[in-house]
């Protein structure tokens, strides 16, 4: 666990970092140790502030539309400590040719202290029409040492609320997780030791194929976007605390990320409260809370900021506060940074 004494009296050993030189310009490999620096005083700037910083490990953005400004203030204001802000490559941009963004090199050119470079969110149409061609860009980046994590690669995902509630209903992405595209990226975060991002909806059927990617690629470093976000509980009755806690058990490289609906969170399509953490009285449900508790570096803070919400970032800041503070405050602390840091440097915070 983290001790915040000794963080909090280390605080003034880290210079400010205000610039990096050569970050954000094209073709420039990523100082990742000045990165962290950076990373490592805002965080603990916060903290000697009073406040709680979290890592937003799973955001993204349509990078044409996105003010940079705006967002940074924001993360200032509401004491988000770093976010990963992905990319995605819309059907316009697409067609056009493009296969890779580099919105994190803008990202860091202007706020290395706040954004942590990632690659682009995988879904439609770069992951289902094009995976190849997306796939050799992300693992191009990667070696080039652009990025710290790869982005959220969507396997099964249904439309969104916000998408059903503007009768948007296409987006129904199905691509099998123990088939080609799934056995690459797998592949390619083992052989880099680049962790990556997946959107997976629960269901009993699906279960056993990614157990099957896990058990194949041991050294795979997952995040499992969503912790028991249900769209059709019907569909999912094998998805328990119980199963997931056998899941950490197996898995050592498997994490969570707790970007999921508030309590009165309905999923359109089936009527259904599809944030399955919570009780009755908008608290966490005792079996949830339990687990995090006993397994809490295996669980990562997430807002799930995309291009149709940005300017809900204080709403969503909100949200994800009101969970973090059902958590015992080590829990707390840990789930909010300390295991995204983990995570992507190898060692515990502080």
């Amino acid at each position: 666990m983290i001790n915040r004494r000794d963080l909090l009296k280390a605080f003034c050993a880290f210079p400010f970092l205000t610039f990096l030189p050569g970050v954000g310009k094209a073709g420039n490999i990523v100082d990742f140790p000045q990165l962290k620096t950076g990373y490592a005083h805002r965080l603990k700037k916060i903290l000697a502030a009073g406040g709680l910083p979290y890592i937003d490990i799973e955001s993204s953005c349509n990078s044409t539309k996105l003010d940079i400004d705006y967002i940074a203030k924001n993360m200032d204001r509401l004491n988000i400590g770093l976010m990963a802000l992905s990319a995605d490559i819309g059907e316009g941009r697409f067609k056009k040719g493009v296969r890779f963004d580099n919105l994190s090199e803008k990202l860091l050119a202007g706020y290395p202290d706040r954004f942590i470079p990632v690659g682009n969110g995988g879904q439609p149409p770069a992951l289902t029409e094009a995976p190849d061609e997306f796939l050799d860009a992300q693992e191009a980046a990667v070696q080039k040492k652009q990025m710290m994590l790869l982005g959220e690669f969507e396997f099964r995902h249904y439309p969104s609320p916000r998408q059903v509630k503007r009768g948007e209903v296409k987006r129904d992405v199905n691509i099998p997780i123990d088939g080609p595209i799934g056995h690459r990226v797998f592949g390619l975060s083992e052989k880099t030791g680049m962790p990556f991002q997946i959107h997976y909806e629960v269901e009993n059927e699906l279960l056993a194929p990614l157990e099957s990617m896990l058990q194949q690629y041991p050294k795979a470093r997952v995040i499992w976007c969503h912790l028991a976000q249900i769209r059709y509980i019907e569909r999912a009755s094998r998805y328990t605390p119980a199963y997931v806690d056998a899941l950490i058990g197996r898995f050592p490289n498997l994490y969570f990320d707790t970007a999921f609906g508030d309590a009165g969170s309905i999923y359109p399509l089936s009527n259904q409260r599809h944030s399955r953490v919570w009780a009755d009285d908008g608290g966490l449900k005792a079996e949830w809370r339990d687990l995090i508790i006993a397994h809490p570096k295996r669980f990562l803070s997430a807002l799930d900021l995309g291009g149709d919400r940005l300017n809900r970032i204080a709403e969503y800041d909100y949200k994800h506060r009101n969970f973090l503070k059902h958590l015992p405050v080590e829990t707390r602390h840990q789930v909010a940074y300390g295991s995204a840091w983990s995570l992507l440097f190898g060692e515990d915070f502080g």
